[in-house]
């Protein structure tokens, strides 16, 4: 069965299986609305709203909940989200994230970034990093248990598979991934994958095929978050894809689940960084 779900906590609040009853219905449907703004005529819902914090919170490795956009390490200018932009000299830059109340599955994640000038800390001299993080479960520490899209100059759709989340990258061995972009979000088949032997999920770094971000500029990354599988595109290039996305299960440690929902959050990783649209969009 199909099904178009944003969630928030453990319920979904857009379409649901057809015996759930009316009144349940229109109240998952105020929900939703409560939560997200109404989704434009393309569909996708923009997650910043140009203003303010809304709907989202940040955690800082030692200073915790809250203190970053008190400080000014995260701040909303121009209608864009600025990180690590001013508001500095109030204590030593510490890495964090930028994350949402609400979690989400089964949804396409479209942002749009430039990098800037600023470096700081371990960055100073080195690349500049960030990162988009989704199916962020769990605890809030530095980092959480979560899937990255890695933002860093040279390395832009890289996997990171955090705190014991795991998964499989698919063969490519002829630079093009088990991602169909000619199909509706689909995952096809690899014929290496189909003939040869299960692998098993590891952790860790899965590396991305090609550069096709733009270092001085705005670049377009987004995600295909479905299922227990996620595709990585940069500047509308599919880049990367893992399947079989799981989790240590949070009632038994010596068992995994599969991972397919979550937050999402942006890193705060001492480099300045405008990200001018953070948005979802649910995959039917």
């Amino acid at each position: 069965m199909n099904r178009r779900r944003f969630l928030t906590g453990s319920a979904a609040v857009a379409a649901v299986p057809a015996l759930v009853p009316v009144s349940a219905l229109a109240q998952q449907s105020a929900i939703a609305a409560a939560t997200l703004p109404p989704a434009g005529a393309d569909g996708w819902v923009s997650l910043l709203n140009g203003r303010d914090f809304a709907g989202w919170y940040s955690v800082l490795q030692t200073s915790g909940r809250g203190v970053a956009e008190r400080r000014g390490i995260v701040a909303m200018e121009d209608e864009m989200l600025h990180i690590l932009g001013n508001g500095l000299n109030d204590g030593a830059v510490e890495s964090g994230y930028l994350a949402t109340n609400q979690e989400f599955e089964n949804v396409r994640i479209r942002v749009e970034y430039k990098w800037g000038q600023k470096q700081f800390g371990q960055r100073a001299v080195a690349k500049r990093d960030n990162g988009l993080l989704y199916g962020v479960v769990g605890a809030d520490r530095v980092f959480p248990r979560c899937v990255e899209c890695q933002i860093e100059e040279g390395d832009v759709g890289d996997f990171f598979l955090v705190d014991g989340v795991r998964g499989v990258q698919p063969s490519h061995d002829n630079g093009l991934f088990g991602y169909n972009v000619t199909r509706q979000h689909g995952f096809a088949s690899s014929k290496t994958r189909d003939t040869n032997p299960p692998v098993a999920p590891t952790t860790g770094r899965k590396i991305k095929d090609g550069n096709f971000e733009e270092l001085y500029g705005w670049n377009t990354v987004e995600v295909i978050f479905q299922g227990d599988r996620a595709a990585h595109l940069v500047n509308g290039r599919c880049v990367n894809v893992v399947t079989n996305l799981q989790q240590p299960d949070p009632a038994d440690s010596t068992r995994f689940i599969p991972l397919t929902r979550g937050k999402i959050a942006i890193e705060i990783e001492f480099a300045e960084i405008w990200y001018r649209r953070i948005e979802v969009k649910a995959l039917v």
